[in-house]
């Protein structure tokens, strides 16, 4: 692993980051124990009472192995359309504006994959527009009992064809092109998670 100094984790609508730097003033702080270590149960009853917590440790690389050691670990792909009009594919999902994605599948490439959930959650077809994801984020919940951590590969792509149609056995209420002012209002019912992608996309 590429030695890193900050590790990003969403816990639904809040953002824990485990990091040897010091946190701007507004966020929550724990420091690791001795060993470099924090644990998932800590983090979730912090979280509850704060949307902002800085994890400090000394070694973030091994802290957030340490810390993966206590979910399952799950991989996900999903894909940032746009089309001629520079406005951004979104769908709505459990009454938040989302992007499409979903499981990689076994034996599966993340590429593919997006393209894939792109497909079935949207029906639109598209292809990527760079040979590696915009972003990889992550994300823990515990929507099924036990907690899982998804790492989600994003993927820039260009609309090829098809009209958006919401995949409802998947629970997929809308799917929609937005852009302007439409596309803040999205996002304002959308999850950090996807601010934080939507921001790299525009930022490239």
């Amino acid at each position: 692993m590429t030695p890193c100094s900050t590790h990003t984790i969403y816990f639904g609508d809040s953002v824990v980051r485990i990091t040897r730097e010091q946190p701007s003033a507004e966020a929550h702080v724990i420091e690791a124990d001795e060993n470099g270590t924090v644990s998932c149960a800590n983090i979730v009853k912090k979280v509850e009472t704060c949307k902002s917590l800085t994890i400090l440790a000394p070694d973030p690389d091994a802290a957030f192995e340490r810390l993966k050691m206590e979910f399952k670990v799950v991989h996900a792909a999903g894909g940032v359309v746009t089309n001629e009009r520079d406005e951004l594919l979104m769908i709505r999902l459990r009454g938040r504006w989302d992007l499409p994605k979903g499981h990689i599948d076994a034996g599966e490439d993340s590429l593919s994959a997006a393209l894939r959930e792109v497909e079935e959650e949207t029906n639109i077809v598209a292809s990527a527009t760079d040979d590696k994801p915009l972003a990889t984020t992550w994300h823990a919940y515990s929507i099924y009992g036990p907690w899982e951590l998804k790492s989600t590969d994003w993927w820039a792509m260009d609309y090829v064809g098809g009209e958006p149609k919401p995949q409802h056995e998947e629970g997929i209420r809308d799917v929609k092109w937005v852009g302007g002012t439409e596309l803040d209002e999205c996002l304002k019912l959308s999850y950090p998670t996807i601010k934080e992608v939507v921001a790299r996309y525009i930022e490239k």
